[in-house]
């Protein structure tokens, strides 16, 4: 498994650690098995110390897809933000980067995806988190991200995320072809509503104060 610091390039913090320890349980014992005080103890941080940090098995979920969005940006270079490429072709590589680091991991995020139906609080308070981490990726790639068409733009690529997410559960393609290739369909997809819905979206390669679709 990755190691806490390795990820960011940073020394590792306590949710960091929390975060890892989350998903060796998981990967080993399933997502059920997962709570804060088992990853505190596999950690070896103070429960208290761990409550104060995370809170709940929310807050857990939460520092895992921290994580990720800390792998994708030390896996993106500056022509993720080069206005000459397509916003469609960047964010395709920036939720690469965002699957390469799931995959390395796999074991334990494909028991994240079949537990968190049977654990719809952990999955409703997470939704915030995963709104986080869609904007992270967006700003990775040189998408704003306020008002007014910013919100929509994480919504629909939160919506991209999960959907690829499934096909990835499935994928046993050495290369990730399929999951690749359902990838580009579903920013196709959200690219053509973007166009349609939000005025000036066609303009995806203009200045970088021009709307972009997502």
């Amino acid at each position: 498994m990755t190691d806490a610091s390795d990820m960011a390039g940073e020394p590792a913090t306590a949710a960091d650690l929390l975060a890892d320890a989350a998903l060796e349980i998981a990967g080993t014992e399933g997502w059920r098995s997962v709570t804060l005080a088992g990853a505190a103890a596999r950690a070896g941080i103070d429960p208290l110390t761990a409550r104060r940090t995370l809170r709940c098995k929310a807050g857990l979920l939460a520092a895992i897809s921290a994580r990720v969005d800390a792998g994708m940006l030390a896996a993106l270079d500056e022509d993720a933000t080069d206005p000459a490429i397509p916003v469609r072709d960047r964010l395709f590589e920036a939720l690469m980067a965002r699957l390469d680091v799931v995959s390395a991991n796999r074991a334990a995020f494909v028991s994240i995806l079949d537990g968190l139906p049977r654990d719809l609080g952990t999955a409703l308070a997470s939704l915030p988190s995963l709104g986080r981490s869609m904007a992270r990726t967006l700003d990775a790639v040189g998408e704003r991200t306020w008002p007014p068409f910013g919100p929509l733009k994480v919504k629909g690529l939160a919506l991209v995320w999960l959907a690829t997410l499934r096909v990835w559960h499935r994928d046993d393609s050495p290369d990730m072809a399929v999951t690749m290739k359902a990838l580009d369909g579903y920013l196709a997809r959200a690219e053509e509503m973007a166009n349609t819905f939000i005025p000036g979206a066609r303009v995806v390669n203009g200045p970088a104060d021009a709307p972009e679709a997502v």
